[in-house]
């Protein structure tokens, strides 16, 4: 039995009218192609809809990618998951305490930047420079000492990529995942040019009530409730911790290929998606963690996948192993606050299609 397209289009237009500017979703049963359905807007205030071959900011879904590059690099025998990282990073607090694993799976209690970064610059940030803001403004911790969210640590692998294979680790993802799944609308906005007039306005809701985490002063007035953040926030801050810009349907062909084997061999897979860690995270369904993988509980059904969250788009991927459907839901609506229904709300229609596909399996 193939995608119920008029219940899986109910779902996003439900969510769309709760006042979501737009959704984009990607969603494959086992051995079928990949449906993709739209909803709302893709400018909201030019009344564009939304296209399925629109592009988006993955923000932090980038991880899963930056994750299975260095694993490559482990099957390749350039690196190994338990030497420490004193090899790249000599003088670095710590280092000593930390293998490479510790950088994918947010143990190591290395400072973070996220909420102290400005969200609205036009800087051009260098890996080094932000791994530098981080110990300037974050405060570091203990190896081991818990699950806290890293994107200092993803920024750290993209620097081991890089030198380990003597180029930036966009051409590593590129030639050794992107150009071989014929992913033609994915790039690594740090490093390559990417047409941003296809991509779909972010906008982020204003919220009087909110307790936002991110820094978002110099946003200006906000027209009809929003501003319009695409390009807010310069990727190059983000670096490997979520500079990539794709489509659903490409990040789901990803997916496929990883679950299905395709790019890594089962002792790399494994390591990734079930050496599982208990975690969470604010304004999402997170229950546990592995390297650039996150398990998020809906009810009975588990998806392994990765959330992103960067002004003005909010995404959500993963897969149900136990049925092997794979999704992308990715919408054009933010906030600042981690906890509020523009940001954490896509995760409702996200579960709701993970369990109205399972009733088209049965």
């Amino acid at each position: 039995m193939g995608i119920d397209k008029e219940r899986i289009q109910a779902i996003l237009d439900k969510h769309i009218a709760r006042g979501v500017v737009g959704a984009s979703l990607a969603i494959s049963l086992p051995a079928q192609e990949i449906s993709l359905l739209t909803s709302g807007f893709a400018d909201k205030f030019k009344k564009t809809p939304m296209r399925p071959d629109h592009t988006f900011r993955i923000a932090s879904c980038t991880k899963t990618f930056i994750a299975t590059g260095l694993h490559m690099l482990v099957e390749d025998g350039k690196v190994d998951l338990d030497e420490p990282i004193t090899r790249w990073f000599p003088d670095m607090p710590n280092a000593a305490k930390m293998p490479v694993r510790i950088l994918l799976n947010h143990q190591s209690g290395l400072p973070d930047f996220e909420t102290s970064m400005p969200m609205i610059s036009d800087k051009t940030w260098a890996a080094e420079e932000i791994v530098d803001f981080a110990f300037k403004y974050g405060v570091q911790k203990e190896p081991w000492h818990g699950m806290e969210y890293s994107n200092t640590g993803y920024v750290l692998s993209g620097i081991i990529i890089a030198r380990e294979t003597g180029n930036p680790y966009s051409d590593h993802l590129r030639q050794r995942i992107f150009t071989p799944l014929g992913m033609k609308d994915t790039w690594v906005a740090t490093h390559e040019a990417f047409p941003l007039a296809r991509e779909a306005r972010g906008y982020m809701h204003v919220d009087p009530d909110g307790k936002p985490q991110w820094d978002i002063q110099g946003a200006g007035d906000p027209v009809d409730g929003l501003w319009d953040s695409t390009e807010w926030f310069p990727m190059s801050g983000a670096n490997a911790a979520g500079d990539m810009v794709s489509t659903p349907k490409d990040v789901v062909t990803f997916l496929n290929a990883l679950f299905d084997g395709k790019i890594l061999g089962p002792k790399q897979l494994s390591e990734m998606k079930d050496n599982l860690l208990p975690a969470q995270f604010p304004g999402s369904k997170v229950v546990a963690n592995g390297h650039g993988m996150l398990v998020s509980r809906y009810g009975d059904i588990d998806v392994k996948g990765h959330l992103g969250q960067i002004p003005g788009h909010s995404s959500l991927m993963g897969r149900d192993e136990k049925t092997g459907v794979t999704a992308m839901l990715i919408q054009n609506s933010g906030a600042a606050d981690f906890e509020a229904f523009f940001l954490n709300g896509v995760n409702e229609p996200f579960g709701e299609i993970f369990h109205a596909a399972r009733d088209m399996i049965r």
